[in-house]
């Protein structure tokens, strides 16, 4: 399979804008139909660590949170993540990492990757307690983004309320092919809390999304959730979220089932 970091972001895919602006309704305000939106799976590793750097402060529980933050600033493109798995792993060549100090670049991150959980058929995401950057997207690819636990960010008007979230996006942007643009309300702007995607943005990223092979429709991911039985709430939750029709009318009578069939604490 292609990664992403392997497609061009200029040439054809540029070349190939226009046509697209007519397939999504027009106006600062981009709404999507249910059926329009690409859900695609993201692995979340909660890195744990000796190394206090790269042990993340992170709980599953703030993951879940997590996620949900980085799945309403993408919403407004119409593509959405689901937790293909939440992992709590320990960091690889920590030792090695720790003992570069002063020479340690990003690009030394791809040591800590865990190699049994590494994998081209998803988005990844890495997070650690302190880098130098509050996150990054090594050579745009969505197998290689990390983010810290400890991000802080300058507050815009109208930006997102939590850093992480944030944070979290803007460099699934970057996996999603978008380069910075240094304006304080855009999602792509370096160290703001802005988080608007302007039409060429969107239209860019929903190509790429597009051509991921992992990627669902909204059927697809319900069908997926289905067969999985039990184990299908993480891809109710993104479907019951969408807006409106029948998948998320469905999604969330699922998910409620689940929850209704899960064992209550004694006291």
């Amino acid at each position: 399979m292609r990664s992403i970091s392997t497609i061009s972001r200029r040439g054809l895919l540029t070349a190939a804008l226009p046509l697209l602006a007519g397939l999504r309704p027009a106006g600062a305000d981009v709404i999507f139909t249910p059926e329009q939106f690409i859900i695609l799976p993201l692995r979340i590793h909660l890195l744990r660590s000796q190394v206090a750097d790269l042990n993340c402060s992170l709980t599953p529980a703030d993951a879940r949170k997590l996620l949900a933050g980085i799945n309403g600033i993408w919403r407004q493109a119409g593509i959405q993540f689901y937790a293909e798995s939440l992992l709590e792993e320990k960091a690889e060549a920590a030792g090695l990492y720790a003992s570069l100090e002063a020479s340690r670049t990003e690009a030394h991150l791809r040591l800590i990757r865990p190699r049994e959980t590494r994998t081209p058929a998803t988005f990844h995401l890495y997070l650690v307690q302190e880098i130098r950057p509050n996150g990054v997207c090594l050579e745009f690819s969505h197998e290689l983004v990390f983010v810290k636990a400890t991000a802080e960010l300058r507050r815009v008007e109208g930006g997102c309320r939590e850093f992480l979230p944030r944070v979290s996006a803007h460099e699934l942007g970057h996996a999603l092919g978008l380069e910075h643009r240094q304006d304080t309300f855009n999602l792509l702007a370096s160290g703001t809390t802005g988080t608007l995607l302007n039409e060429t943005e969107i239209d860019l990223s929903r190509l790429n999304a597009g051509k991921f092979a992992g990627r669902l429709t909204p059927q697809q991911a319900m069908q997926m959730a289905v067969n999985r039985g039990g184990n299908g709430s993480a891809l109710y939750e993104v479907l019951a979220a969408l807006p409106g029709g029948g998948v998320a009318a469905e999604a969330r009578k699922r998910l409620e089932s689940l929850r209704a069939m899960r064992p209550r604490p004694t006291s």
